[in-house]
C-alpha cells in the first residue's frame, strides 16, 4: 500500500494532468514524479466532484467541533477505543455480538466529522488524525486476501471487505475527505500513498465484487455508485475508462430496475429508499457536472423518489420507520440518530440532516418549491398542493388534513413484495396503522432495533412481527411466508378496495394475502374511517376456513396509557399534549392486554435508533374462534368527538359518530357488506 512504484504503475502519464510529473519520470526522476503526481491531485480543478473548497466553508456547528475532539480521542459510537484505534475490534463481543458494529466502524463516516471540524477551525490536529487513521486502516486491512473472496463474511465480528462497505466508505467519505484535507500540510507522502492506491484497490474490488440482487438490493446501489465515481473522478488511473464504463452501465440500469413508477424503492422502506435515492442522485449530479450523458428517466425517477418521501413525512417533519428504519428526522441535526448503523450515508458541505439536504437538493435540480418547503423546514418554498397520497403498488395511503405542524395524518401501509424476493428489510406490516393527532404521534411503527446477524436473533423477530405493528395476527403466523421455503422469502400482496378522500369524512380500506399460505387460510381486511377531525374507526374484518387466534395490536409511543375505569377494555393515550381514547365496539369475547416493557412474553417496545430500544405500551386485543371473527375500534381524540354503539346484531351495528359540531350514524354491516353513513348534523 505504501509502494510508490506500485502507485506510478498503476497512473496514466498520458492524462494531461499529468504532463509535470510524466517529463520528471522520463528524466528518471521518481521522486520527483511521485511529488508532481502528489501536487497535481492537491490542485487540480477537473474532474467536477460534487462540491468544492468553497462550498464547505459556510458551515458553522460548534457541536462537530465537540464531536471531532472526541474522534481524535478514539471516543467513536459509545466505545473508548484507546490509543490506537484496532480496526478489528468489536466492542459488542459480551453483549449483541453484532458485526455492524464493526462495518459501521469501517465505513469511515466518522471522517466526515473531522473534516468539517478542519474546514471551520484550519487546526491541523483534524487532518493528522484523519491521515493517521487512513494509514493504520490501509496497514490492517489490505484488499489482496479478498479479491478472489466471495465469501460475505457475515458474522461476528465482521470485516471491511463486504462488497457494501467498500461501497459506502468510497462515496460517503473517502471522496468528499479529498476535497477538505487535499491542501493540508499534514497529509503527507505516504498518506496520499494510502490514499491513491487505496482509492484504485477499491476500484479493482468492485469490479469483481457485485452483489447482483444475492443481497438486499441497496448492496449494489452503493457498489456501482462507487465505481462509477471512481471512475470519473480519477482518469489518471490506467483503468480509470473501465470503472467508469462499468459503474455507469451498473448505475442507469439499477437506477430503472430498483424503482418502480411511483419512484418507490424495492425494499419498501423509507430509510433504505433514501439511502438508494442518494447514491443515485450523487452518481447523477457527476455524469451531468462531467457532461456524461444520463437516461432520459434517471432524474424523473429521483424526482419522484423525493415525492414519495414528501408525501410519507408527518406533520412533526419526521418519517413513518416502516420496515428497517429509524426515526428520520428534518428538525433534527442528522436525520438518523443511531450511535451506529446509521443511514446519514451523504456528506452535504453544508447540512449534516441527510434528509433536508436530499430534499433540497432535488428542489434545486427539478425547481420544486414543495421540496423546499419540507427542506427548510417550512421557513421556505410552498407547501404541498395534495394533502392525501395513494400508492397502490407499493402499497402506502396517506391521510391528512394538512401540512402544518398542529394538522393530522393517517398512514395505512401494504407492502407488496415480488415473489421470491429476499425480503431483509420488510417487516410483517400488512394493513399497519399509523396516526398522528394535531402534529403528536399516537400510533406507530415501533422500528427495527437489530439485526439478524446479532444474537440478539429473538428481538430481530419480535421487532418484525405483526405484533410489533399495528395490525392483525393470525395464530402467530409469520405474514405471507409458505411453508417449506426460508421465513426470509415471502411473496406478499396487498389490494387497496377503497382511498376516498374527503373534507368531513375519509376511508382507506386494504386487504392482503398475508395469511393465504396458512393450512385453514384467513384473510384480512381493513378499513380505516376518518371523521374530521378527531375521529377514528378501524374495522378489521377475518374471513376464510377454520378456528384461530387472532391479536389485534396497537402501539403507542413512550408515554401513558391508562385503562378507563368507566368502560372495559377502553385505554386512555396520554400523550404530551394530545389525549385519545381507544374503544372496542365489539367487546364480547375479546381479552385486553397491555405489556410495557416485558421480555416474557415479548412486548411493549420501540427503538428510534439501531440497537437501543425503550418501553413503550402496546394494548393487543385477542379474539378466539371460527371465522368470521371482527375488531370494530374507534380511536376518539379527547374533547373533539364521540362514539356509541347504538345496536349491533349478526347483520352488523349501528353507531353514532360526533366529531366537534358534526354528526353522522353509522351502519356497519356484517363480514360481506360494508358500510353506509348518514349525517345527523
Amino acid at each position: 500500500m505504501l509502494d510508490s512504484t506500485t502507485l506510478l504503475s498503476r497512473l496514466d502519464f498520458g492524462y494531461p494532468g499529468l504532463a509535470a510529473a510524466r517529463a520528471r519520470l522520463d528524466a528518471g526522476d521518481r521522486a520527483g514524479a511521485l511529488q508532481a503526481v502528489l501536487d497535481h491531485f492537491r490542485t487540480r480543478s477537473h474532474p467536477t466532484y460534487l462540491f468544492d473548497e468553497s462550498d464547505v466553508t459556510a458551515f458553522d456547528d460548534p457541536q462537530v467541533i465537540e464531536e471531532a475532539d472526541r474522534i481524535c480521542d478514539h471516543a467513536i459510537f459509545g466505545y473508548d477505543l484507546g490509543p490506537v484505534i484496532d480496526w478489528h475490534y468489536n466492542p459488542t463481543g459480551d453483549s449483541s455480538r453484532d458485526p455492524e458494529w464493526l462495518w459501521s466502524l469501517v465505513r469511515h463516516n466518522f471522517w466526515a466529522t473531522l473534516a468539517r471540524a478542519y474546514a471551520m477551525t484550519g487546526d491541523e490536529r483534524y487532518a493528522r488524525e484523519f491521515v493517521r487513521q487512513l494509514k493504520d486502516f490501509t496497514a490492517v486491512w489490505p484488499v489482496e486476501p479478498y479479491m478472489g473472496d466471495t465469501d460475505s463474511h457475515m458474522g461476528f465480528p465482521g470485516d471491511a471487505w463486504r462488497s457494501i462497505e467498500g461501497g459506502i466508505r468510497i462515496y460517503t467519505a473517502w471522496l468528499p475527505a479529498l476535497v477538505y484535507f487535499r491542501r493540508s500540510p499534514s497529509w503527507d507522502q505516504e498518506g496520499w500513498l494510502c490514499y491513491l492506491n487505496g482509492l484504485y484497490d477499491h476500484a479493482e474490488f468492485l469490479c469483481t465484487h457485485y452483489s447482483n440482487h444475492q443481497h438486499c438490493s441497496n448492496w449494489l446501489t452503493m457498489e456501482s455508485t462507487s465505481l462509477f465515481q471512481l471512475g470519473v473522478m480519477f482518469p489518471e488511473f490506467k483503468r480509470a475508462g473501465e470503472w467508469q464504463q462499468l459503474g455507469y452501465r451498473r448505475v442507469v440500469h439499477e437506477v430503472r430496475y430498483q424503482f418502480d413508477h411511483y419512484g418507490v424503492h424495492m425494499e419498501r422502506t423509507p430509510v433504505y429508499h433514501l439511502v438508494a435515492a442518494g447514491a443515485f442522485l450523487q452518481a447523477y449530479r457527476i455524469a451531468v457536472l462531467n457532461e456524461i450523458p444520463v437516461p432520459p428517466y434517471m432524474l424523473p425517477i429521483l424526482v419522484k423518489s423525493a415525492e414519495y418521501l414528501m408525501q410519507l413525512v408527518k406533520p412533526d417533519l419526521t418519517l413513518p420507520m416502516i420496515g428497517d428504519a429509524d426515526r428520520n428526522a428534518l428538525r433534527e441535526r442528522r436525520s438518523d440518530p443511531s450511535l451506529y448503523e446509521g443511514m446519514n450515508l451523504t456528506t452535504d458541505p453544508r447540512d449534516l440532516n441527510e434528509l433536508r439536504a436530499f430534499f433540497r437538493t432535488v428542489a434545486d435540480l427539478a425547481g420544486r418549491e414543495d421540496l423546499r418547503y419540507l427542506a427548510t423546514c417550512r421557513l421556505e418554498g410552498e407547501p404541498p398542493a395534495e394533502k392525501d397520497y395513494t400508492l397502490p403498488d407499493p402499497g402506502f395511503h396517506v391521510l391528512r388534513s394538512g401540512w402544518e405542524e398542529d394538522d393530522s395524518y393517517v398512514l395505512v401501509t401494504g407492502t407488496q413484495l415480488e415473489r421470491g424476493e429476499s425480503a431483509a428489510h420488510s417487516h410483517h406490516d400488512a394493513a399497519h396503522l399509523e396516526l398522528q393527532v394535531e402534529g403528536e404521534d399516537v400510533l406507530i411503527d415501533t422500528g427495527r432495533f437489530i439485526y439478524s446477524n446479532s444474537t440478539w436473533r429473538e428481538w430481530r423477530d419480535y421487532f418484525r412481527s405483526s405484533q410489533a405493528h399495528n395490525t392483525v395476527s393470525v395464530d402467530n403466523h409469520r405474514m405471507g411466508t409458505v411453508p417449506g421455503t426460508s421465513e426470509r422469502i415471502r411473496c406478499l400482496r396487498t389490494f387497496c378496495h377503497r382511498f376516498e378522500p374527503g373534507p368531513e369524512v375519509a376511508l382507506i380500506e386494504v386487504s392482503h394475502n398475508g395469511y393465504a399460505s396458512m393450512e385453514e387460510p384467513v384473510f384480512h381486511l381493513r378499513r380505516v374511517l376518518w371523521f374530521k377531525p378527531g375521529v377514528w374507526l378501524v374495522d378489521d374484518v377475518l374471513t376464510g376456513i377454520g378456528s384461530h387466534t387472532y391479536r389485534l395490536s396497537f402501539n403507542f409511543p413512550p408515554h401513558r396509557l391508562e385503562a378507563d375505569p368507566e368502560a372495559p377494555a377502553s385505554y386512555v393515550y396520554h400523550g404530551d399534549r394530545v389525549r385519545a381514547r381507544l374503544v372496542p365496539l365489539l367487546d364480547q369475547g375479546l381479552e385486553a392486554r397491555v405489556l410495557e416493557g416485558s421480555t416474557a412474553p415479548q412486548g411493549g417496545w420501540v427503538s428510534y435508533g439501531y440497537a437501543v430500544k425503550v418501553p413503550a405500551p402496546q394494548l393487543i386485543y385477542t379474539k378466539v374462534g371460527t371465522v368470521p371473527a371482527r375488531f370494530l375500534t374507534a380511536i376518539v381524540h379527547e374533547g373533539r368527538g364521540q362514539v356509541d354503539l347504538v345496536d349491533k346484531s349478526a347483520s352488523g351495528c349501528t353507531l353514532t359518530v360526533h366529531s366537534d359540531d358534526k354528526a353522522w350514524q353509522v351502519i356497519a354491516g356484517d363480514e360481506t357488506q360494508g358500510w353506509s353513513l348518514t349525517r345527523d348534523r
